[in-house]
Formats: structure tokens, C-alpha cells, sequence
């Protein structure tokens, strides 16, 4: 992993400003970096400041965006990409920019039923909100974190003033950026998660839910601007992932167990890739004997704290137990990274395990080997064998 480890904390929604903020305030980069390399983009009309101040005791940072002159036109994504494209900024960067746009033209054009050529960005397409996306990606790029973890991002209610008109809390487009991942109502009667900042976490975090072991070494808190009841500000901290005395990654997970003795096993087959799919470590069929004689299986699951609700769901809509046992286990863990490999048959990504500091373990991925065997009419061990013999060397 070459840097930190983040954590979001949006546990009063996230904005754009907002996100561009904590990082400020946690040590990523300076006011003058951003200037410099906004200054690279062709758009005039603004300028950047940040105030520190504080919010319910807690001092934190306020990224603000002034804009001069007239109101301004609603973009199309073919506009944003070729303003990307064009500007000065490093190609890591661009394509950071050029990827969240997408996605949000994605999720706009679905929300309003337009296609990618004809829908407008409104709100995110305002030069404040690109300037907002822009600076969040210099500033990752900057501290280039090894991983990023986000807990579940609160909502907010009731309905918000938009360009298109007054829409509910999220709004169609936020929903659609936020889908699959795990959100929350939270506490205010007003929008918490905007457009632009579900676009920006749903594209950086890899992992969503309760706060990784790890070691704190920083903190950094951005200012929202609208009142609220509790503390309006987004929490990014950093730290170094804890590492057990001999070495690897200490990581907690829950631990979900059951006993079933009257499924099938093709019911149980069908339940354990279901739960794998909806994103659990791992998850693995034991046979035991159980009361009165009867045969048996203990079902187990591993997954991240605060996942733990879709795997209860489908173990209770799946399987015919009636409760199920958790508890909090620790894992320690190689460090792992992945790399693509040339073999003559094409290219295969391998995982690669890191024990005191020397790579120990490597592991060719098996959709990868099954497809390029399956493309050249090899056996899947020859291409396996191929892939393990390419990252030795």
C-alpha cells in the first residue's frame, strides 16, 4: 500500500466543499496547490478560499468558491470532458475528473430519462461544483491513499429546491450514485448527501461500513454550509492499518454462525454464492452431527462490521434456520496488492501476499484463468501454471 489509510466519516452527509475541506484539514495538499492547479483548467470567473472556524466546539476547515459575472449555463457532459481534457492537469487526474463525470451524467441521464448526449448538468455542472470535483482529485492524488473506507452515508429528508424544480431527499440522481452501498436517514429534515458528494465517495471508498482497525495519525473535518442541528461537517481520518507483532494485517470481522440439518445441498450451494455476492469475506459449509444423530451442516459467515444485515436477510429468506449466532472475530492478514501478468495465452491479474516485508504467497486469479483457457482451448492449470511462473520473474 503506498499511503494512508482513509476513513469518510459522513456521518452528516457529505458535499463537494465539504470533502475538499477535510482533506485540507487533514494535511493533503494547500490552498496554493489547488490555485496552481486550477489554474490549469480553461474557465474564468473564480476564486477559492478557505476560513478556519468552528462548528458545535470542533474546528474544521471551510473551502469556499467564489463566482464573478453572470448566472451560468448548464453544462453537457461533452462540454465537462472536453474542459477536462484540454486543461493542463496530470493525466492521473484527468481521468479521476473524466470517470466521476461519468458517472454522474450516468446517473442524471437515467434519473430524468435522457440519454448521455442530450442530458445537462445542472447543479454539478455549475464551474463551483467542477471545481469542487477537480480539487478533491488533485488532493487525492497528492496523498495517493492506499486504501479508503467509508461508513454509511446519512441521507437526510423532506425535499430540496433543485433547477429542475423541488425534488425529495435524495434526490433521484444521489440515489442512483449511492446505489448498492449503505446510507442512512439521519437526524436533519434537509438534503445531507448532495449530487456531487455521493459522486465522489461512491468513486474513491472501495470499503463501506464500521471504521477499519488501524492506527490513527490524523484527522481532518470540512465545513458544510447550511445549519443544522448537530455538527455539519465531514470527518476524514488517516491512520496506518494495524499490524500484528509477526507481521500482516489485524482486521475485525463479525463472525456469523448457524446449524441446519434439514436443507438440501443445493439450496445450501445456492445460499453460500449468494452471500458471497453480496459481499461477504468468505463464507464455508461445515458437516457435523447433530441431536438425536441427525447430520448436519454449520453455515459461516465472515463480513465487515455493520455489513451484517444483508447476509441475515438472505440467510433467514435463503435457508430454514431460525437464529443465528455472531460474534466479533480478529483476522491477521498478508498485506496483499494486485498485479497484471503477461503470459503467452494474455494477460492474467495475480494477488500477491506480503509477510514482514517479503512477498510471500502469490495467487493467479481464477476468473482470469478461466477465461483466457477458455479463449485459447487450454487447461485451466496450464494457464494457472503460465500466470504463477510470469510473476516470479
Amino acid at each position: 500500500m503506498s499511503g494512508p489509510t482513509l476513513y469518510i466519516d459522513c456521518f452528516s452527509g457529505v458535499a463537494g466543499d465539504m470533502f475538499v475541506g477535510a482533506l485540507l484539514d487533514a494535511g493533503a495538499g494547500s490552498l496554493g496547490l489547488l490555485q496552481a492547479e486550477l489554474g490549469k483548467v480553461d474557465f474564468d470567473g473564480w476564486s477559492i478560499a478557505t476560513e478556519s472556524i468552528k462548528v458545535s466546539g470542533i474546528a474544521a476547515t471551510r473551502f469556499s468558491v467564489i463566482i464573478e459575472g453572470e448566472e451560468q449555463e448548464p453544462r453537457s457532459l461533452s462540454d465537462i470532458e472536453e474542459l477536462i481534457a484540454r486543461s493542463g492537469l496530470s493525466e492521473k487526474v484527468r481521468s479521476h475528473c473524466l470517470a466521476i463525470f461519468g458517472r454522474v451524467a450516468r446517473a442524471e441521464a437515467r434519473a430524468h430519462g435522457e440519454s448521455l448526449q442530450t442530458v445537462h448538468f445542472h447543479e454539478v455542472g455549475m464551474v463551483d461544483s467542477i471545481i469542487d470535483i477537480i480539487s478533491t482529485c488533485v488532493l487525492f492524488e497528492e496523498l495517493k491513499p492506499g486504501e479508503v473506507f467509508c461508513s454509511p452515508v446519512a441521507l437526510g429528508s423532506g425535499t430540496v429546491q433543485t433547477r429542475h424544480g423541488i425534488m425529495p431527499v435524495p434526490s433521484p440522481a444521489t440515489a442512483l450514485l449511492l446505489k448498492g452501498l449503505p446510507v442512512l436517514q439521519g437526524g436533519e429534515r434537509q438534503e445531507l448527501a448532495t449530487p456531487t458528494g455521493a459522486a465522489l465517495v461512491s468513486y474513491f471508498a472501495r470499503s463501506f461500513g464500521a471504521l477499519p482497525t488501524m492506527k490513527l495519525t490524523g484527522a481532518g473535518y470540512g465545513a458544510g454550509t447550511r445549519e443544522t442541528r448537530g455538527p455539519n461537517l465531514l470527518r476524514i481520518l488517516m491512520g496506518e492499518r494495524m499490524k500484528g507483532a509477526a507481521g500482516g494485517i489485524i482486521d475485525q470481522q463479525t463472525l456469523i454462525e448457524t446449524n441446519i440439518d434439514d436443507s438440501t445441498p443445493e439450496r445450501l450451494a445456492y445460499l453460500v454464492d449468494q452471500l458471497l455476492a453480496a459481499g461477504a469475506a468468505d463464507a464455508w459449509l461445515t458437516p457435523v452431527i447433530m441431536k438425536k444423530g441427525r447430520p448436519g451442516v454449520v453455515l459461516s459467515i465472515l463480513c465487515a462490521p455493520g455489513e451484517e444485515g444483508e447476509q441475515l436477510d438472505l440467510i433467514f429468506r435463503e435457508s430454514s434456520t431460525f437464529g443465528v449466532r455472531t460474534s466479533m472475530v480478529q483476522r491477521n492478514c498478508l498485506e496483499r496488492r494486485l498485479e497484471t501478468v503477461q503470459t503467452s495465452y494474455g494477460q492474467v491479474q495475480v494477488k500477491i501476499g506480503k509477510w514482514r516485508g517479503r512477498d510471500v504467497t502469490v495467487s493467479p486469479e481464477y476468473e482470469d484463468c478461466r477465461q483466457v483457457a477458455r479463449k485459447n482451448g487450454v487447461p485451466l492449470a496450464t494457464v494457472y501454471e503460465a500466470a504463477l511462473a510470469a510473476a516470479s520473474q
